[in-house]
Formats: C-alpha cells, sequence, structure tokens
C-alpha cells in the first residue's frame, strides 16, 4: 500500500507539498499547466484534473470545485425545469435556459449553507472554549485547525500589551501589504482549517452517541435493549457492549441505499456532507492528517523562500501531538469523499482498502502515542542515555519470548518494536561517564516496569480506538465489515439479539481477546507483520522527529501526548469500582484528576440514592447557603439563591449548559445560556411523587434520572429549556441562578 499508493507524496513526483496547506505542481512542469485552461465550472467527470490544477490556487477556486461536486444531477433540474416551464407556459426552446439558472442558483446556494455551516460550527466551539478556559489560557493554545487564530494572536501580542488595535488575519502575519493572489491562498487555508474542525466535531459526535448508547445499555434493564437500539439505529452489540453494528443496506429498503436510522444513522447525513466537502482537497487532508515524510521543497522555488521567512501556525498538528482518532477520521473522509467525487472511477473493495490500511497505521500512530505519554521523560530528557534505554527494550524483547500467551507474546513484541522504531530516529549516543555511574539496577528495573505498564496501557487504548473507528467506518461505508461476519461466527444477513449475545458470550471478553477480534474484524495483517515494513519505518521515525523536533518555521505550539482516546469514560467503566453501593455516578462520569486542584474545590463525587444522605452530606459540607444547588454533571456544590453561580459554572462545565438539583425546594433545573426553567425532581416517594411537604423519605427514582442522563448527552438540554419555558407561567429572571 504505501509503495504504491498515489495518497503519498513521494509516489506522485508531478507534484510538491508545500509544508503548509496546498500541493502544487514542480517547477518543471508549470510550463504544460500554464498551457492548460482552467476551467471555472468544471463537470464532475473531470474532477481529478480539476482538482490538480486548482490546488495552486485559492478560495475562489475551492469555492469552484465546492459548486461542481455539490450541483444537483443534471437528470433532476431537468425534470425541475420541465415542471417550471410547464407551469408558467413556457416554451420548450427555455426549458435549457431554466435549467442552467436553477443549476447554477443550487450550486451556489448549497455550497453558501455549507461554508455558514463550517462557519457556525467554529464560532460555537470558539465561544465555548472562551467562557470553559477562559481568555488567557485560550490563547495559550487554541487547539488543532484554529491555526489562523494562534497566528493572529502571537503576532498581535505586542498589540494588545501596549493597548493598541488588533489586526485582523490574515494581514497581521505580513509587515508588508499582500497581493491577492497570496491573500485567495490564505482564504483557502482558513477554509481547509474549518473543513477540518467540522470534521473533528463530527467525530466528537459520533463517540459521544456511541458512549451513550453503551451507557444505556449497560445500565438497563435487558427487556429495555431492543427500544435502546432501535432509537439509536443498531442492529446488534458484541464483544461486551465494545462493538456496535449498523444495519447494512438492504436491496429491499430504499432501493438498496445506506440506512439512516435512529441517532447514529442520522450522522450519516453529516458525514455524506463532509465526504462531499473533502472531495476536491482530498490529498491536501490525507497529507495533514497522516503526516506523511514529504520531499524538500525545490531549493531554487524563491517564491517558496519569500513565504518561508514568515512563522506560521501548522494547520493540523503533527499525528502524535494531535487527536489520533480525529486524523484517522480525516484520511476516511478523504478516501470516501475522493471516491464519491469520482464516482465510477473507484472501486468499493479499493476505497475498503484504502480505508483499512489508513486505520493500520492510525492504530501504530496510537499505540506509539500512549508509549510515548507514559515515556517521554526517559525519551526526551534522556535521563539514562537512549543507549542504556535501547538495551532496556532489547532485555525485554528477549524476555518477551517467555509469555505463555501467543496472543499476548505478539502483543508485546509488537509494541516493543513500536518503541526501538521510536528511539531509532537519530544517532545512537554513548552515555556519558556520569550517567552511567547514576545507571543502577534499581533504575533499570524501574525504566524497565515502565516499559511494561506503557505497552499494557497502549493495549488497553488499542481497544478504545479501534472501537470507535469502528463506529465511524460503518458510518461513512456502511458495508464495510459485510465480508467480516465470519469473525464472529454469524451470517450477517440472519443475526439476531439473542444470537448476538449468546455468541458473545463464547468470545474471549480479555482486553487481549477483544483487540484479537477487531484485528480481524478489519482484516489487519499480523501485528508482527506490521513493523517489517521498511517504508512505514520511515514514517514513525517521520513522525518522532516531527513531533518532538522544532522546526524554526512554525510558530511553537504545545506538544502534548495524549494518554486516552477520548474525554468519556468506557462502558465498563460507567459504574466505577469504588462506587459506593447507595449511590451512583454524576451525569458526566467526573473524576478528579491529578492535574486538579481538588483542595479549591466544593463537591461531591457520587450522587446519593437518599434524599436524606444527600441533605446531610451538603449541609454539613456548606451550612451557610441558603440554597444550594448542585451540578449533576461535575458534583459541584453552588449558592442557588440569586447570584448568578450556576449560570457562571454552567459555562465551564457545559459550554453554557447545565442540569442542577435544588436542594432545598427539592427540584431540578436546567440551564442553556441565561435562560432557566424546573424540571422534575429526580427524588420521589414510595408512590412516585415528590412531595410539596417533608416528612416522607426521598430515593433517587432511576427513570427520572435516566430522563436527566439522556438530555445531557443526548444535547437536548437547550431544547428542553425552550419547550418549559413555553409551557409554564412561572418566569425564571435572566442569570438568577
Amino acid at each position: 500500500f504505501l509503495s504504491t499508493s498515489k495518497w503519498w507524496a513521494r509516489n506522485d513526483e508531478s507534484e510538491i507539498w508545500d509544508g503548509q496547506c496546498t500541493f502544487s505542481e514542480r517547477s518543471d512542469n508549470r510550463k504544460l499547466s500554464a498551457e492548460l485552461p482552467i476551467p471555472s465550472l468544471p463537470p464532475p467527470h473531470r474532477m481529478q484534473s480539476f482538482r490538480k490544477i486548482q490546488s495552486k490556487f485559492g478560495k475562489k477556486e475551492l469555492i469552484s470545485a465546492w459548486n461542481a461536486v455539490l450541483r444537483t444531477p443534471p437528470r433532476l433540474v431537468k425534470r425541475r425545469a420541465r415542471s417550471l416551464s410547464t407551469d408558467h407556459g413556457s416554451s420548450s426552446s427555455s426549458s435549457s435556459a431554466i435549467s442552467s439558472r436553477l443549476e447554477h442558483k443550487e450550486s451556489n446556494s448549497v455550497t453558501d449553507v455549507l461554508r455558514k455551516f463550517f462557519d457556525q460550527v467554529s464560532d460555537v466551539g470558539h465561544r465555548a472554549d472562551v467562557r470553559r478556559l477562559g481568555e488567557e489560557d485560550l490563547l495559550n493554545d487554541f487547539g488543532e485547525f484554529r491555526h489562523y487564530l494562534s497566528e493572529k494572536a502571537a503576532y498581535n501580542k505586542v498589540n494588545r500589551e501596549a493597548g493598541k488595535d488588533i489586526v485582523d488575519w490574515p494581514l497581521c502575519i505580513s509587515p508588508t501589504a499582500l497581493p491577492e493572489t497570496r491573500r485567495q491562498e490564505l482564504s483557502r487555508e482558513k477554509l481547509i482549517s474549518k473543513l477540518l474542525f467540522s470534521i473533528q466535531a463530527f467525530t466528537y459526535t459520533c463517540c459521544s452517541e456511541a458512549s451513550e448508547a453503551r451507557g444505556l445499555l449497560h445500565t438497563s434493564p435487558t427487556s429495555d435493549a431492543p427500544s435502546i437500539l432501535s432509537k439509536f439505529g443498531i442492529s446488534r452489540v458484541l464483544l461486551d457492549g465494545n462493538l456496535l453494528l449498523l444495519p447494512d443496506p438492504n436491496p429491499s429498503v430504499d432501493d438498496g441505499f445506506q440506512p439512516f436510522d435512529g441517532r447514529l444513522g442520522k450522522l450519516r447525513y453529516l458525514g455524506l456532507a463532509l465526504m462531499v466537502a473533502t472531495s476536491p482537497v482530498s490529498k491536501e487532508v490525507v497529507q495533514l492528517c497522516m503526516s506523511f515524510p514529504v520531499p524538500k521543497p525545490d531549493p531554487f522555488d524563491f517564491e517558496h523562500d519569500e513565504k518561508s521567512l514568515i512563522k506560521r501556525a501548522p494547520v493540523a498538528y503533527p499525528i502524535l501531538c494531535g487527536h489520533v482518532l480525529t486524523h484517522c477520521v480525516g484520511a476516511l473522509i478523504a478516501v470516501t469523499g475522493r471516491a464519491r467525487a469520482e464516482e465510477g472511477q473507484h472501486s468499493i473493495d479499493s476505497v475498503v482498502h484504502d480505508c483499512r490500511n489508513f486505520v493500520q497505521m492510525s492504530l501504530i500512530a496510537r499505540v506509539a502515542q500512549v508509549i510515548f505519554s507514559k515515556l517521554r521523560e526517559s525519551f526526551v530528557d534522556n535521563i539514562l542515555g537512549k543507549e542504556h534505554v535501547v538495551s532496556i527494550i532489547d532485555q525485554n524483547l528477549v524476555q518477551s519470548s517467555g509469555v505463555v500467551d501467543p496472543k499476548e507474546k505478539e502483543w508485546r513484541h509488537f509494541a516493543l518494536s513500536v518503541i526501538q522504531l521510536l528511539l531509532s530516529t537519530s544517532k545512537k549516543e554513548s552515555p556519558s561517564p556520569s550517567s552511567q555511574g547514576n545507571s543502577c539496577a534499581s533504575d533499570a528495573d524501574m525504566l524497565s516496569s515502565q516499559v511494561l505498564q506503557a505497552v499494557e496501557s497502549a493495549k488497553v487504548e488499542s481497544v478504545s480506538f479501534l472501537r470507535d473507528l469502528s463506529l465511524v467506518c460503518q458510518v461513512l461505508v456502511p458495508n464495510i465489515f459485510c465480508k467480516s461476519a465470519s469473525v464472529f461466527g454469524f451470517d450477517a444477513g440472519s443475526i439476531n439479539m439473542g444470537e448476538a449475545q449468546d455468541n458473545d458470550r463464547r468470545v474471549n471478553s480479555t482486553t487481549i481477546g477483544t483487540l484479537n477480534h477487531f484485528l480481524q474484524l478489519f482484516q489487519f495483517e499480523s501485528l508482527s507483520a506490521m513493523v517489517k515494513s521498511n517504508l512505514l519505518k520511515e514514517i514513525i521515525q517521520s513522525w518522532y522527529e516531527e513531533s518532538i523536533g522544532k522546526n524554526t518555521r512554525l510558530l511553537d505550539f504545545p506538544r502534548k501526548f495524549s494518554q486516552t482516546t477520548w474525554p468519556v469514560m468506557p462502558p465498563g467503566m460507567a459504574l466505577p469500582n469504588d462506587t459506593p453501593s447507595n449511590c451512583l455516578p454524576l451525569l458526566g462520569n467526573f473524576h478528579i484528576s491529578n492535574t486538579d486542584d481538588a483542595s479549591s474545590w466544593t463537591r461531591i463525587r457520587y450522587l446519593p440514592k437518599s434524599y436524606t444522605d444527600l441533605y446531610a452530606e451538603l449541609s454539613e459540607m456548606c451550612p451557610n447557603i441558603e440554597q444550594t444547588g448542585l451540578c449533576l454533571v461535575c458534583g459541584q456544590v453552588l449558592n442557588a439563591a440569586g447570584k448568578g453561580e450556576c449560570t457562571k459554572h454552567a459555562y465551564k462545565c457545559g459550554g453554557g449548559a447545565g442540569i442542577y438539583f435544588l436542594v432545598q425546594e427539592c427540584v431540578g433545573l436546567i440551564m442553556h445560556g441565561q435562560k432557566a426553567a424546573y424540571v422534575h425532581s429526580p427524588y420521589v416517594d414510595y408512590y412516585g411523587e415528590t412531595p410539596q411537604y417533608r416528612g416522607r423519605p426521598l430515593n433517587l427514582d432511576l427513570d427520572r434520572y435516566r430522563i436527566l442522563r439522556s438530555l445531557w448527552s443526548g444535547h437536548s438540554v437547550r431544547e428542553k429549556v425552550i419547550a418549559e419555558r413555553a409551557n409554564t407561567r412561572q418566569v425564571i429572571i435572566p442569570n438568577f441562578y
């Protein structure tokens, strides 16, 4: 795949990567391309050649490409034109004119909607981050796919300190006036950046919906499973809830088109829109997401040298410093989007083949990222000397041969081989005499133990990574696993829920067993064969150097290495082992990490099932608060006596959305922005009611609490606030709580 794939620029000598966001033709091909006419609105069958031409142009050409791929099929346009000409009594000669006007109008309007959608996703995300993190903290790290905001903040730092006006992007990055062509190129970069940010939102949404489905299946009785599966559009659940299988296209339903049933099925609409938007820049998106090593620019390209004098922020972080799951989904959307734009030129097997190889590469990147996060101190700070670290890795490789389980042995050998590749990026250095003297046996044993812990953590995170990717792949390519049904021993067309549960009990439920089933599901090659490719070794070493290297051409950005794939806790951790039997987890499954300042927080870890226990605990914790408000998402205890603390907390905790329980009034409170509304209390008496007087013992009602959980995880708080405020006479003053 790596030696022949056109997705890697080294296999296509006609184009060169500019290091930022654009593929352009090499200098020896420019004379030929200059003689070619540039179409303003090419037909879909010319998208491949047009993409090579327009890639070196700017925003206008990208919008023209979107107009081309978003155009309504001609047969539908002609049908509508005939109906309009009949209604208005027009002659048949005017039908073609009406058709052309409809086609041009609809393509432009759809493109405008697409751009407004990208703008809205970016703006909403930015406003939520400002309220959640604060403007000062956000200026230090805007995150991925916001390079234009990072550059604006960096180049306006002096202006902010001096109290001068802020210069907008892209004018701020150049001391001289930018020519129109350069401004168009930068505007194109911004559109691609917002496209990638929308892909990240799509990835997070898929993970959030899947996590909600797994949580409901984990906590609900078996009798409720069919309704939950129908609600989310899931056909069956396997591997102890790790694998959610969506229904395959059925020729007898909707003429065999992919199903859009349930909350997960509805995400296919967004997936299709992102595919179409990515198709004109699919090669650029793959390069940004997968970080392929590319040849250096032409040394005689003086235009490139002039651009390199300006420090830029990366459009996408290096894959080991970014969210690997989003990077992989971006590559998958690029592959499927190109296949849809160039319909008939790519078989479904070739599309699935490319997707599986990108998933395989991303899995290796994820393993390297987790190991890097665990052993960064030994890798970067080089406490014991790289030669000493390599010798310890070699010892672990020898010891791994004695592992009894062949699958565990193969996994350990694979992970340790990845570490070896990471350490072989630079020239081997001999440890200094001081480091040799300090490298005692206890240090070696400690490092060896850390290596094994990193290998185990990478195994757990690999399962979580493939679990989320298996769902996203089904949303993008509904029949991608149609040939993998034999892994679980059933026929994909005749399985029912009972058979799936019986079969799931026979599947090895250990971590390595689940990982092995995912590898078979994606039809990967063996783990030992993955790391034998010389080209893959080159890519891994390039990833490592890019993640820790200091590129003088780039603005500095936080080089973090995330250990967790997704902030939502896995379904098996929905009820932690230390959860008391008389309590339930909070709506957000919130827990205090080592980096949190827990001493400054007044909060509870779990929600007591008894109202009396909750009242007593909060009264002892905050005896001077007259009206206690409890955030059911994170457990924060707030003063709800009309000082606006709940409103301020909602911006930090949920981006403006919040669900609270007013303890003294024994009523629920939902909030979005400055507006709030009352909802039912999760605590009821023996008769399922919440009395207005004290005396009856109240306990947590699981059905009511499940409704609040679905409001939170289903992003329905805003809609519920609007509905409740429209149907009640009680008016809550904005910012009161």
